[in-house]
């Protein structure tokens, strides 16, 4: 009876450790970071098939130091003779809803909705940053999403969001020279130097900068929120009907001015405001990269703008 205990239960011991196996792999298997690394993958292989090797140049899983003393990751970076091209990968299933100038999109997945970053500005960043970096326009680095798994776009998308291998005809749709073979190394080498290197400590690096990224953005938005308490006009003391004295009032507010002194008035301080989102400007000196030493104006809703431009 004994050794009939012990294997029921033996085999009861290895029945919760194969269901416990399948409980880690399932949620494993169902994490955003795997299903992101699966659709990276799946993107790199449609590269090495739609895209000719001696024209095109694929580095993935690029991270670069930012301005503000951060990180920007970047899926694929495919260098060509007709521009750099920032490949943003999203392993998504369902519906998909979006336009180009909103913040948020929608996943519909039967009734259940959720919502994520308007990958267009997400990927607006990684063009700015190769931008600076590189010291290339703008009119050569183009931003490219490509949307892999089984979704489907319920709104109409711009031609740079593509499904599938969508992305490979809408790079190969550029067929206008813009650098010579030459030039075009030289900025794969630049990259390859300025990268920072590829491994743990730099993810876990990036994901806690986004992370503060977030927090801070979260913060400026709550106290953008709040309105200035308005001044009572009970606290305006009354003009004494007498002259003026040339002392000071106890308890008075320092905004006061004495009527026995002539008016002084101080400049107002110009606010650089940022273009494209209008939130102020900071201006930042850079520590590191091809603009150490030089001084810049950053947007400070560095969260969802980067917008970037010389000081003077």
């Amino acid at each position: 009876m004994n050794q009939i205990f012990a294997v029921a239960f033996q085999g009861l011991f290895v029945y919760l450790g194969l269901a416990l196996a399948f409980m880690v792999l399932a949620g494993v298997l169902r994490s955003p970071r795997f299903k992101g690394w699966r659709g990276e993958k799946a993107v790199q292989r449609l590269i090495a098939q739609r895209l000719n090797p001696l024209v095109y140049v694929d580095l993935h899983n690029v991270t670069l130091p930012t301005a503000d003393g951060g990180s920007t990751q970047i899926d694929h970076l495919i260098f060509s003779p007709y521009g750099l091209f920032v490949l943003e990968t999203k392993n998504y299933q369902g519906w998909i809803f979006g336009t180009e100038k909103q913040r948020e999109w929608t996943q519909q997945i039967f009734k259940k909705r959720s919502k994520f970053q308007n990958p267009l500005r997400q990927n607006y960043k990684h063009t700015k940053t190769l931008q600076e970096l590189l010291g290339i326009g703008a009119e050569h680095v183009h931003s490219v999403i490509a949307f892999v798994g089984d979704c489907e776009f319920k709104t109409e998308m711009p031609p740079q969001v593509t499904k599938g291998d969508g992305f490979a005809a809408y790079i190969q749709s550029f067929a206008r020279l813009v650098w010579a073979p030459e030039e075009m190394q030289a900025l794969i080498d630049k990259v390859e130097a300025l990268r920072l290197q590829p491994g743990r400590t730099t993810d876990k690096r990036h994901v806690a900068h986004v992370k503060q990224l977030r927090e801070a953005k979260r913060l400026t938005r709550a106290s953008a929120k709040r309105s200035p308490d308005p001044v009572a006009e009970s606290s305006v003391a009354p003009a004494p009907a007498g002259p003026v004295q040339n002392h000071a009032v106890l308890d008075a507010p320092a905004a006061f001015v004495l009527a026995s002194e002539p008016m002084q008035t101080t400049p107002a301080i110009e606010v650089q405001v940022c273009p494209q989102c209008e939130w102020p400007l900071r201006r930042l000196l850079m520590q590191r990269g091809p603009l150490a030493g030089q001084a810049i104006w950053r947007c400070s809703n560095s969260a969802a703008c980067s917008f970037v431009r010389g000081s003077p």
